[in-house]
């Protein structure tokens, strides 16, 4: 997922897999079938929190996909399964419990089929019962949508005609539901394993059967969760309320909450969102606080600010089918020539150096550090490849303060390297659209994601895997095409679920983020990003839930 800047929320671009989007679910990352421990929030209920967060794309599950509104879907959307409510910092945030469903599945057929049994009783904030065939029709309606999930199910058997033509998709023969029985039951056409990682996003929550098949923001569609959206104006505000059909503890991986009602203004103007927690209007601000007033807030006001390091890195990519990013020695001249710490420094500090792409939360991670700045060396590299002199445009986006920023700094690198280097500034909202085309051709620049689940399929899979490159909505920007990773990353991606997070099978990724990394010198990356948080007097910062990309609402107490 294209993530937040360091200003504002960037848009967010379709993942668009042509392979299966693996997700990180089974294996070492799985709750137990058996009954889990209440999810209970800490702190007691009071009646109203206000809010100042970013705007966002939309309020539909089935369309949405940014930042905001999946922070927000976490306590209104459920899927069959939920990832954990629980923060990194204390448990395990990458865990799958179970959901709408009893358990987190019956996998059969060596991984490739996983049957679910929902719970009794279970109704939408409307008061319409939660039936099984609701997620097959879910799944249908998010194709009739053109929703940006809909790649994430392309290893479900009988799936195929509904890609082809996503607006006349009726039928998927893969996923079989029983309303009386209360069972779903789906056939992967090959081990997958980050399954249930994928049953756990905004875009396999089920909602009615009856939910027209186009977008549907005034009101939302029904929710499953313990809250509901009561209203929503675009870019502007939001209000949830108690789900009134949510049974207390029916659902023990999610909490009950604290908050009766949610009032949320939605602005991307930092420093305005701010000034509001500051003079007791709001109670949280989910903005990244102005990188030019940090210290400052940070010396006001204390423990009421939390800086929280995401799963998200920030890069530079490198497109290996245009001169002179063809040629490794480039490549790794550029990452010698990169001051990782000075980019840092570019954001305000919110940011941790990196050399490696995977997020340090992941258990497949292992640092790697084979880029010492050494701007000689880097000139060197580049005399030997014979390539100085040439013409280089860098790419980024004009209208977020450090995007512009990082595409600056990295034109000032080529230009030390002996390169005429020009720069193409771009609107936030059609970044991503443009340099994803591959008619633009190009050839280097700004680049962000924050994972949409914790597993690295979600990154290598997307972002560096040969036959998921696309003439139009490209993510892999570097058009990263390497035979021998591409044959390891597909064989990662279809284990069965026992295997998913094994030791073998965790040191196989790690090593596929090394030889990407420095063998091949595929990107530049130099920050996984740091998020702010910042509450009012009356909040209790103690009881934040962040999990890798966002806090939980329903989880915030009172002192």
């Amino acid at each position: 997922m294209r993530g937040r800047s360091a200003v504002v929320p960037v848009a967010v671009i379709a993942v668009g897999l042509t392979l299966v989007v693996s997700a990180c679910a089974v294996g070492g990352g799985k709750g137990a079938g058996s009954p889990q421990p209440s999810a209970r929030s800490t702190g007691k209920t009071f009646p109203v929190l206000k809010v100042v967060m970013g705007t966002t794309d939309s309020m539909d599950p089935g369309l949405a996909y940014g930042l905001v509104s999946w922070q927000l879907f976490q306590d209104v959307y459920l899927g069959l399964v939920v990832k954990a409510h629980v923060s990194c910092r204390t448990g395990n945030c990458t865990k799958i419990e179970p959901g709408l469903a009893t358990s987190i599945g019956d996998v059969t057929k060596g991984g490739r089929v996983y049957k679910f049994t929902l719970r009794k009783g279970l109704k939408y904030s409307d008061g319409t019962p939660i039936k099984a065939s609701d997620f097959k029709n879910t799944i249908i309606r998010d194709f009739n949508l053109h929703s940006r999930g809909i790649g994430f199910y392309a290893n479900i058997v009988g799936v195929d005609a509904c890609e082809a033509n996503p607006t006349t998709c009726s039928a998927i023969s893969g996923i079989v539901t029983n309303d009386r029985a209360r069972t779903i039951e789906i056939e992967l056409k090959q081990p997958e394993s980050d399954f249930e990682y994928i049953l756990a996003l905004p875009f396999s929550s089920p909602v009615p059967s009856s939910t027209p098949h186009t977008g549907q923001e005034n009101p939302p569609p029904p929710a499953s969760g313990p809250y509901y959206v009561a209203s929503y104006e675009p870019s502007r505000s939001f209000v949830l309320r108690r789900n009134p059909n949510w049974k207390d503890g029916e659902i023990p991986a999610v909490p009950n909450g604290n908050p009766d009602k949610v009032v949320g203004t939605m602005t991307d103007d930092a420093t305005r969102s701010a000034s509001y927690v500051e003079s007791g209007q709001y109670d949280y601000d989910g903005n990244l606080l102005p990188s030019d007033q940090l210290s400052e807030l940070q010396s006001k006001y204390g423990d009421r600010i939390r800086l929280s390091t995401t799963a998200s890195t920030y890069y530079f990519f490198m497109n290996e089918r245009t001169p002179p990013f063809d040629n490794l020695e480039v490549r790794r001249a550029v990452n010698y020539a990169v001051d990782r710490q000075s980019l840092v420094r570019l954001r305000g500090g919110l940011g941790q150096a990196t050399e490696n792409f995977l997020p340090p939360s992941y258990p497949q991670y292992e640092k790697i550090d084979p880029y010492p700045y050494d701007l000689e060396k880097a000139k060197r590299l580049v005399a030997k490849s014979g390539t100085k002199g040439m013409k280089v445009t860098v790419y980024t986006i004009s209208d977020v303060t450090f995007d512009k920023a990082a595409g600056e700094y990295l034109q000032g690198v080529l230009e030390s390297l002996g390169y005429r280097a020009g720069i193409r500034e771009l609107s936030a909202a059609g970044y991503f659209t443009i340099i994803g085309n591959q008619k633009t051709k190009a050839q280097i620049g700004f680049a962000t994601w924050f994972e949409d689940y914790p597993y690295p399929t979600d990154w290598f899979n997307v972002l560096q895997y040969g036959p998921a490159i696309r003439k139009v909505g490209n993510n892999n920007n570097s058009n990263v095409d390497i035979p021998s990773m591409n044959r390891e990353m597909n064989r990662l991606a279809h284990l069965p679920p026992a295997r998913a997070f094994s030791a073998s099978t965790n040191a196989a990724w790690a090593k596929i983020d090394r030889d990407l990394m420095v063998e091949y010198a595929t990107e530049v990356p130099y920050l996984h990003g740091t998020l702010t948080s910042f509450f009012s007097s009356r909040m209790d910062p103690s009881c934040a839930v962040f999990d890798d990309s966002q806090d939980d609402l329903a989880q915030f107490c009172l002192k």
